[in-house]
């Protein structure tokens, strides 16, 4: 495969068609997406000879991307900027990104969990968690166990890898592509695409043109891609450390070991590589840290806080290597909880208790299935797949039969089992136990966890 074969390939352009269709299938955006008056959906119903006419301008390097317009949304309560293209601009920048991404993939860490096929950011929790079960059997002598953790993020990775023309982002896509090409030169024009998808031109305004030199365009297939190629000679450095473990989810990294000096070198050598590729750290979330079972402080490190547990990725890892939600994402978990059963109360307006019951925990059930994607609650993977604190899991179980006590009866106290019995709601009315869905969950998942460590 070369990157020409690639970029003529109609089948390419016909799939990300088709990912754009499965992507606006159940909005109005699929026909208030237009492009020269025609709407997407005329673009899927014709894909076959649009991706021949776009493979075929590609490939004679005819094709011109046009500048994007930048829009401001708000996601999770921040502003954020994206980037936003015609029809036919989405489709080569898809196409574009799919290359990129075959040729990088191979090159890639084992200890990268980001944007990456087959690999979920839930597995790195679950990796880590095993490395320190492993830490625990290696040291059967309480006293001898002990790791210590930094945790690094760095600060706007979004907006701060430079793409600026003697940025270090530009002999990385060479290098990546000269290996992919088997060492064939690029055609200019297949270059000159491929510089325009990773630094676009936008409007700020109507008329107003500017190009970006630092950032990547935010909210397209390439961002990804390049979050995972920047860092990717960090990754592998410190992957090769006898002994270590480290992850990286594509800003935030973490690096454990039994030895504070190779800890303390490990982050001489993040510090070093950064400062390299002109990013910096946010210092106010990094940590600094010394697992033990009892939270002792280091003497060989005295600037390690102790502590029982590990923060990753919204979970806890305790020194016991098992897994639980973090408190943040508790709250959160068990708002959108509430939020369910309450608003199922209330749309019902029923005074029978055990109809309201048997939907309201029908409800909450589609909530904490990992396979129903369009009405599960955001931590339902987590919770099934990463999280192993049996005591967590038996609380949160608790907490949820109080919800729906509450959304029936009204009644907030605990004497409200006495007019419903916890029995019943999970016997007659079926509501789902955690702590016993993650006892069931299947042995291959288990193996599938191993492989990933």
């Amino acid at each position: 495969m070369n990157l020409h074969a690639c970029l003529t390939d109609a089948r390419r352009y016909e799939r990300q068609i088709e990912r754009l269709h499965q992507k606006y299938l159940a909005t109005r955006r699929l026909y208030e997406l237009q492009q020269s008056d025609v709407s997407l959906a005329s673009f899927v119903l014709n894909r076959s000879a649009v991706a021949r006419k776009l493979a075929c301008t590609v490939g004679n390097g005819d094709y011109r991307l046009l500048p994007a317009h930048v829009r401001t949304i708000t996601t999770d309560g921040k502003q954020r900027i994206v980037f936003a293209y015609r029809l036919t601009d989405l489709l080569v920048h898809g196409v574009v990104a799919g290359v990129l991404d075959a040729a990088l993939t191979p090159t890639l860490s084992a200890s990268l969990y980001s944007y990456r096929k087959g690999v979920s950011w839930w597995m790195a929790i679950s990796a880590f968690a095993a490395y320190v079960r492993t830490h625990r059997k290696d040291q059967p002598e309480v006293r001898r166990r002990g790791l210590y953790v930094i945790r690094r993020d760095i600060d706007s990775y979004t907006d701060s890898i430079p793409v600026g023309p003697t940025s270090p982002v530009w002999d990385m896509l060479r290098g990546l592509l000269r290996t992919f090409d088997d060492g064939r030169s690029l055609a200019p024009a297949h270059w000159q695409l491929l510089q325009t998808v990773v630094r676009p031109e936008a409007f700020v305004t109507p008329g107003q043109l500017f190009t970006q030199y630092r950032g990547v365009p935010t909210g397209q297939p390439i961002s990804c891609v390049l979050f995972n190629l920047y860092l990717s000679e960090l990754d592998a450095q410190l992957d090769r450390i006898p002994g270590a473990f480290y992850a990286r989810y594509c800003d935030d990294l973490v690096f454990a070991h039994p030895d504070p000096d190779i800890v303390r070198a490990a982050d001489g050598r993040i510090r070093e590589t950064l400062s390299a590729l002109a990013l910096e750290l946010n210092e106010g979330k990094s940590r600094t840290l010394y697992l033990t079972g009892a939270g002792r402080q280091s003497s060989a490190w005295p600037e390690a806080r102790g502590t029982t547990e590990v923060p990753l990725l919204g979970c806890l890892v305790s020194a016991q290597g098992t897994v639980s939600l973090s408190r943040k994402k508790r709250r959160r978990f068990l708002a959108d909880i509430e939020d369910r059963a309450f608003g199922t109360a209330r749309a019902l307006q029923t005074r029978d208790p055990a109809v309201a019951g048997r939907t309201i925990c029908s409800v909450i059930n589609r909530a904490l299935e990992p396979k129903l994607e369009f009405s599960q609650q955001r931590s339902a993977a987590l919770l099934r797949r990463a999280v192993t604190d049996r005591d967590d899991l038996k609380q949160l179980d608790y907490c949820i039969a109080r919800i729906v006590l509450r959304a029936i009866t009204g009644q907030r106290g605990a004497q409200a089992f006495r007019t419903i019995p916890y029995r019943k709601m999970r016997h007659e009315w079926r509501l789902l136990s955690l702590l016993q869905a993650r006892n069931k969950w299947p042995k291959r998942a288990g193996s599938d966890l191993r492989r990933a460590t």
